[in-house]
């Protein structure tokens, strides 16, 4: 039996503290990440997004929490970040979570580098266009930075190669971006209907599997799923793991939505949670719940832990209207 784990991790309406202890060796990969930048030409103008919008449209009023758990696990591989005001602009927001595997190196430095590579292309590309473009950058900076890290310690590290999923979700103004590589998933409810905003990329979904084997991977049944490489990883896209690359892409799916009155929030999630409970029963749970972004992050979580989830949880909700008195009670 896997021991279980109290350590959690809770915030609300604040930027979360990603830069928590590697657990491979005495350096902070979040660190690394945020330091990548300082060799990056900085232009903070994501808020160019901004000017071709229509001032009188819409906009969301957010609210927003989350929680993470180890769960089950006797290690936190699970990294997020929150993001509100992004160039200390109102109406520019950034929400991300990163599930790691073998190890939480490639989650510890995408939640570091992938804010500022954000901003820095917010002066050359579109909302969506920087957000797939920060993902790549991302993983390119990061398996250099193994390669280095490597050269130094030898062959310790020779065969070890982190990576992580990732999702993030984007809002400028009235519109929403979500980009994922992986299997953690983003939901937008509207009008009490939960829709989902990404796809799981696993090698049990045919259409990943053959875009695998066209790219030059291996694709096997092993144990009870598909499975990619000789690494048996189940996720098909993902930041780092440089052993199954260029198969195992960086390149994330982007949807873009058009937010209106009717949305209600948005719930991300690693698939610690996905994974035990439907995105209907998130929906009926917020709906018992505390009007309060944090308090329903913990209360998702909680469930999934309750139904058995075997991995890390993490959760992200964001309310985008106010939220009325009695709806915070009852």
């Amino acid at each position: 039996m896997e021991k279980a784990s109290g350590e959690a991790f809770i915030s609300s309406n604040g930027v979360d503290a990603a830069n928590f202890q590697s657990y491979q060796e005495n350096i902070s990969w979040f660190s690394q990440g945020k330091d990548f930048l300082k060799r990056v030409p900085t232009a903070l103008a994501a808020s160019t997004w901004l000017d071709s919008s229509d001032d009188h449209i819409y906009s969301p009023v957010l609210s927003w929490g989350s929680f993470a758990s180890c769960g089950r696990r006797e290690t936190m591989e699970d990294r997020h970040f929150l993001m509100p005001q992004l160039c200390d602009e109102k109406d520019i927001h950034i929400f991300a979570i990163f599930d790691g595997h073998r190890g939480s190196a490639a989650a510890e430095f995408s939640s570091g580098a992938l804010p500022g590579l954000l901003q820095n292309l917010g002066s050359v590309c579109s909302p969506s266009d920087a957000l797939f473009e920060a993902f790549i950058k991302t993983d390119v900076a990061f398996r250099t930075q193994l390669d280095s890290s490597r050269k130094r310690k030898g062959a310790v590290q020779k065969d070890w190669h982190p990576g992580c999923t990732a999702i993030a979700a984007l809002i400028v103004r009235n519109k929403l971006i979500v980009a994922n590589a992986g299997d953690c998933r983003t939901i937008l409810c509207r009008s009490g209907i939960p829709y989902p905003l990404s796809r799981d990329h696993v090698a049990s979904c045919l259409e990943e599997r053959e875009r695998i084997i066209r790219a030059g991977g291996l694709v096997k049944w092993q144990v009870d799923t598909w499975r990619v490489g000789d690494a048996a990883l189940q996720v098909t896209r993902s930041i780092g793991d440089d052993d199954l690359k260029p198969a195992v892409t960086a390149e994330p799916e982007i949807t873009s939505t058009t937010l209106s009155a009717e949305d209600e929030y948005i719930v991300m999630a690693s698939d610690g949670l996905w994974d035990v409970v439907s995105e209907k029963d998130v929906v009926n749970i917020i709906r018992d719940t505390v009007k309060e972004a944090g308090m329903c992050s913990k209360r998702l979580a909680t469930e999934a832990a309750e139904r058995g989830s075997k991995d890390n949880i993490t959760v992200i909700v964001i309310f985008l209207r106010p939220v009325s008195t009695a709806e915070r009670i009852y």
